[in-house]
């Protein structure tokens, strides 16, 4: 099992916890397109006794929402058009995350049974259970295949931070270690895999991008300095900074290595890193919704606002959405019209119209 040095872990979970969806129109009645832009989110469906999260969404109009209760930890489909809810799963109460797939089809249900030991549940929508697998741990995290939904990546964390990466592979049933040397990794294709290539001995805010075969072990570089990165299914996003202290430019490469865009940004300054705000792709759009400091400075003392833009990676139009709102994590419908924000992604973003809607009823009704 390798190990990494705690300071190092630290920075590095930081950044990558910064570290997503028409019939003719007739005199009598308006045609679908237009009865879509009607749609409304119908506010406070969610009673907040209990309620834990919104995971994220599972379709265009249904969202996954975590309700603790006395006994068990409750998943719900909720559609927040028409407040119609189906309870799809439970599990004993020791949740502790979830994560849908690109594809929405399915969910990935972290538990911990014990102090030391996760439980790793996949289900479809309908709550068929899918995998399982009980993981000595004392942290988690996971990566979703874009390029084959049926496997992904685990990272096993022991107490002194040694760890072991482990490939998933849901259609199989099967859990196998592999050799990665560093151990926040995503995939870059079926067969590779992407990391930075952090230097244990010394702290640094960026790192070489190298890619990995994970079938015959051979490396190359793919971007030689990055303070993070993402892997989606079309494009691998890239944010480095061409000067030590800034500005920072976010770079759109392809499968090929092409750039496609990029755009550069002030970031907020930390201890002994930089802030990459919360962003999501939608990917079906080709569009990237990411929060911009609206000041420069340093984040610790940082007391102005934040504003939401979009980024078009193929035309590089840049345009603003919502101006001075907090920063909080934001994931977004495959068709691009509504984002999921807020710090348990209580709130909808209805960009179109730059509104937003609460979700969260304070009365203590069931679900």
């Amino acid at each position: 099992m390798k190990k990494i040095g705690a300071t190092m872990l630290v920075i590095m979970i930081c950044m990558l916890g910064l570290a997503a969806c028409q019939a003719g129109e007739t005199s009598s009645s308006p045609s679908t397109k237009v009865q879509a832009e009607r749609k409304e989110v119908k506010a406070n469906i969610l009673p907040a006794e209990g309620f834990i999260e919104n995971v994220g969404w599972l379709s265009n109009s249904e969202i996954l929402s975590v309700k603790n209760g006395e006994s068990a930890t409750s998943f719900y489909n909720y559609n927040v058009y028409d407040g119609s809810k189906e309870k799809i799963y439970e599990i004993p109460s020791s949740y502790v995350s979830a994560s849908i797939s690109p594809d929405r089809e399915k969910i990935l249900i972290q538990s911990a049974p014990t102090s030391y030991s996760a439980q790793v549940t996949i289900i479809d929508q309908s709550g068929g259970v899918l995998f399982q697998e009980n993981v000595p741990s004392y942290e988690l995290t996971y990566s979703w295949n874009h390029f084959n939904e049926d496997t992904l990546l685990m990272t096993s964390f022991s107490e002194d931070w040694s760890f072991q990466v482990f490939q998933i592979n849901i259609e199989e049933n099967t859990m196998d270690p592999i050799e990665v040397n560093q151990p926040f990794v995503q995939w870059q294709s079926e067969s590779s895999v992407l990391f930075q290539e952090w230097d244990a001995k010394e702290v640094s805010v960026s790192a070489p991008l190298i890619a990995q075969n994970i079938l015959n072990d051979k490396t190359e570089m793919v971007v030689d300095a990055s303070i993070h990165f993402n892997q989606f299914s079309d494009t691998l996003l890239s944010i480095f900074s061409r000067e030590e202290e800034g500005p920072f430019t976010y770079q759109f490469i392809t499968s090929n290595g092409e750039i496609q865009s990029e755009f550069t940004v002030e970031l907020l300054s930390r201890y002994s890193d930089w802030l990459v705000p919360y962003y999501d792709m939608i990917e079906g759009e080709n569009q990237l919704i990411t929060f911009v400091a609206n000041e420069p400075g340093s984040f610790d003392t940082y007391s102005g606002a934040f504003s939401l833009q979009k980024w078009d990676i193929a035309s590089g139009k840049e345009s603003l959405l919502l101006e001075d709102i907090p920063l909080e994590p934001i994931q977004c419908s495959k068709n691009g019209e509504s984002c999921l924000y807020g710090n348990q992604l209580e709130k909808v973003i209805n960009l179109k119209k730059s509104t937003i809607r609460h979700l969260l009823k304070e009365e203590g009704a069931d679900m």
